[in-house]
């Protein structure tokens, strides 16, 4: 995954948490990020977020929007940085 892509990601991630108290993936997908071809590598910026405080797991999951993932469950994640 390009550097480029990584700061988009990351950036998404502080946006999104910043506006909502819980999110899941799909609400990173929603903001506009671009998908790469393996979508999975938002999982490595998901866990760079937690080990940073930006956010924490619900211990709760919700099956997936995206229809290429086949309604998988994903993790609820709660925001650190909300700010309403």
């Amino acid at each position: 995954m390009s550097q480029e892509w990584k700061d988009k990601a990351n950036a998404a991630v502080v946006k999104v948490a910043e506006s909502m108290q819980e999110f899941s993936p799909d609400d990173i997908w929603d903001s506009g990020l671009e998908k790469p071809v393996e979508a999975r590598a938002l999982g490595g910026i998901m866990r760079s977020a937690r080990a940073s405080g930006i956010i924490e797991k619900t211990g709760r999951v919700t099956p997936t929007r995206q229809k290429e993932s086949h309604a998988t469950d994903v993790t609820v994640w709660k925001s650190n940085i909300f700010k309403g």
